[in-house]
């Protein structure tokens, strides 16, 4: 008896034990920041039961990570938010469809803006977006995540796409000069507004003038100019290489369905831009959309981004991109990091992308 008493005892007190620690644990409302409680408050006294975003169906997947993205912001915050999704054009076409919007003063399309630090670089100055101190939503969004205007959620780190059935690693260009080889002449691919190839000059192995003689002798050397994210082309076979694409993520995309898809990560080539995500200044839910980006860029938001995407951000606990970064380096590939502030400080870059553009797509001569 005093045996089973003491048994009975000993599990009363285990219980209270457990009892007193499920009441002092913190629901998940208490681990929201102030600014997150204020949102969630602020977004219900204004009605704000579904979100309207647009960007290509290519992006994020499309409708589908839309989704994801705001199933993981009703579990965060305990809300029955829907999602009105648009799939739309191109970045730069959004860019400038909002852009009239709210210079018009007409209700911006979408919520938020997905766009490289080149589209929101261009904004800069010009009123579209919001301004709003994104840092006071999450630890995890740190000053130097924090652009003009918005918040970078993913990178993107540049390089030549290959064919990998018709051009071995091996034989993949170490260096930018390398796509000069006679054999690619006439079977390689550039982009139709010279991509990539201002920031590389940017680098201390280039310069301006260097850049575009390279450039002048590569429009004589390419067999078309494309779309940078049109890797299907190169997939095919239509063209062995594309110089430079528009990042390593659509190479992971395309070797995730088997395609015979690479990508070189050039020694002098190398650049880690970004993408941004920020809320138009006629947006119909503005504070929905920052718990959205909040979302984004929690632990959970970066693994769909990488999941949908093949991205996330380099700087944020538990990224895949990191690794990625991490491989090159070890390679002797330092990347240069190419964001907004980049772009502010190096305003002559907007200028010679021009240049460059005008070269690659006139006719050589002869």
């Amino acid at each position: 008896m005093e045996k089973l008493l003491g048994r009975r005892s000993r599990l009363a007190v285990a219980g209270l034990a457990l009892l007193l620690s499920l009441v002092a644990a913190p629901d998940a409302g208490s681990q929201q920041s102030a600014e997150v409680k204020r949102l969630i408050a602020a977004a219900k006294e204004k009605g704000e039961r579904e979100l309207s975003l647009s960007w290509s169906e290519e992006s994020f997947s499309g409708p589908e990570g839309a989704r994801m993205f705001v199933d993981l912001l009703n579990r965060m915050y305990g809300m029955n938010i829907k999602v009105n999704f648009t799939p739309g054009p191109s970045m730069t076409q959004v860019a400038g469809k909002i852009s009239q919007e709210v210079a018009a003063g007409q209700q911006a399309s979408t919520d938020i803006l997905l766009g490289t630090e080149s589209h929101y670089g261009d904004l800069l100055g010009r009123n579209v977006l919001e301004e709003y101190d994104y840092t006071k939503l999450s630890p995890r969004i740190r000053k130097n995540l924090v652009a003009p205007h918005g918040v970078e959620i993913g990178s993107i780190i540049s390089g030549a796409i290959y064919n990998t059935g018709l051009i071995p690693a091996l034989e993949a260009p170490k260096k930018l000069e390398d796509v000069l080889n006679p054999k690619w002449k006439g079977v390689i691919a550039s982009t139709v507004n010279a991509g990539i190839f201002d920031r590389v000059a940017a680098r201390p192995e280039w310069g301006a003038a260097k850049m575009k003689a390279f450039v002048t002798k590569l429009s004589a050397h390419v067999a078309g100019l494309i779309r940078c994210g049109e890797v299907s082309r190169v997939i095919s076979g239509e063209f062995s290489m594309l110089v430079l694409g528009c990042g390593s993520l659509f190479v992971n995309q395309a070797k995730a369905k088997g395609a015979p898809l690479g990508q070189a990560v050039l020694e002098d080539g190398t650049t880690l831009g970004f993408f941004y995500m920020g809320v138009p200044r006629t947006a119909a839910h503005p504070n929905l959309a920052k718990l959205f980006i909040n979302a984004v860029m929690s632990e959970e938001g970066q693994k769909i981004a990488y999941k949908t995407y093949f991205n996330d951000h380099p700087e944020l606990p538990g990224s895949q991109s990191a690794v990625e970064l991490k491989d090159l380096k070890a390679m002797g590939r330092e990347a240069l990091k190419v964001n907004v502030q980049f772009l502010t400080e190096h305003p002559e870059l907007r200028q010679l992308s021009d240049e460059l553009r005008k070269i690659l797509q006139q006719k050589p001569k002869g």
